[in-house]
């Protein structure tokens, strides 16, 4: 049985790898650690797991994080698992962060995506030493390197559907590499528990905004991933915007065709390249289920359309931020790390409507 921790359990990613482990067979929640919300049953501040998960949230303490447990599950923000990595190592225990902290292998990179995020613009890594020992924590593209990793950084929720959805064709070279534009939608959970302003309901409700427009953080490494599968450099634009529901992703990419390519020939590509996931879904050509068809999954949906009269490619995928886009991902890396199933304790649909 492995022993898992959490920390940052009172947030929306903790909660959320908190209900998947309660399903899986091989894992038992031994710690679960917070910031804020501490001293309390983890069911007193979400009444739905009274009964699955009465276990006391514990003031984090860096002396006990990794003590006594075979994996540490860091939901936290950026620039905090990169203060307890080290000791976690070094404790014998694996660890999967779910933030921006180790996405990254070169310090110049991190530093790259850190200039775009409010919160580390311009602050170094802390643990520099330890990047290189990081892997991406998306299996679909690296599932072998995942296997042998102990330290993970799990993928930004929009890069997940952008690379995801952009894979296949960027690996064949069959896009212009410089041609791609992604057209991102998120629901407001994306952006955490912390009560904003910006996220109150009169603000959000019946309002779609964009933000960050081309300088969001997911973008380094949708292109840093990218560029990796196509061997050269992928430069994309991104532009996410918040859209008045609780969870979700819908990422619309536009790509230029190199040559004139029948869908038959895409569709077949993509159903090839991800044969080995059992998370993505291939939907028919020209068509998008919407957002209610993932909700509560660990699925990435994806639909294409040839754009004939324009020569360009227009590629549809979504997810449950929350789920693919988080805490599903992690618990999907945990299995592979730990020789598990892949599917187990994620093999389920979602929830509609």
């Amino acid at each position: 049985m492995i022993r898992a921790q959490v920390v940052g359990a009172t947030g929306y990613g903790g909660v959320g790898i908190v209900e998947l482990l309660l399903r899986h067979p091989e894992v038992e929640i031994t710690s679960l650690m917070g910031k804020q919300d501490v001293g309390q049953p983890l069911s007193s501040y979400f009444p739905h797991l009274q009964g699955f998960c009465d276990r006391v949230v514990e003031e984090s303490d860096p002396e006990r994080i990794g003590e006594g447990v075979d994996v540490v599950i860091c939901s936290t923000p950026d620039r905090v698992g990169m203060q307890y990595a080290k000791r976690v190592l070094e404790r014998g225990a694996a660890l999967i962060d779910f933030s921006g902290d180790f996405r990254f292998r070169d310090p110049q990179v991190y530093a790259a995506y850190a200039r775009f995020h409010p919160k580390t613009a311009g602050l170094p890594h802390a643990a520099p030493d330890l990047l290189a020992q990081a892997t991406y924590g998306l299996p679909e593209l690296f599932r072998e390197q995942i296997r042998e990793a102990r330290l993970v950084g799990n993928p930004g929720c929009f890069a997940v559907a952008a690379i995801l959805g952009l894979a296949p064709v960027v690996k064949e070279h069959l896009v212009e590499l410089s041609s791609i534009v992604c057209d991102g939608k998120t629901g407001i959970s994306g952006a955490g528990k912390k009560p904003s302003a910006l996220h109150h309901f009169p603000e959000r409700n019946e309002n779609v905004a964009a933000y960050r427009i081309a300088q969001h953080q997911h973008s380094v490494e949708m292109e840093e991933v990218l560029s990796l599968l196509a061997g050269e450099r992928v430069s994309l634009t991104f532009v996410p915007h918040l859209i008045p529901v609780t969870r979700g992703i819908i990422c619309t990419i536009y790509a230029t065709l190199r040559q004139q390519v029948k869908i038959e020939t895409l569709q077949d590509l993509y159903t090839r390249f991800y044969a080995g996931s059992p998370f993505v879904r291939m939907r028919p050509p020209g068509s998008c289920a919407g957002l209610k068809s993932v909700i509560g999954s660990n699925f990435c949906d994806i639909s294409l359309t040839v754009d004939d009269r324009n020569g360009r490619l227009v590629i549809v995928s979504w997810i449950d931020n929350l789920v693919k886009g988080q805490a599903g991902s992690a618990l999907q890396n945990l299995n592979v790390m730990f020789g598990f199933p892949e599917e187990m304790g994620l093999d389920r649909p979602g929830f509609y409507p």
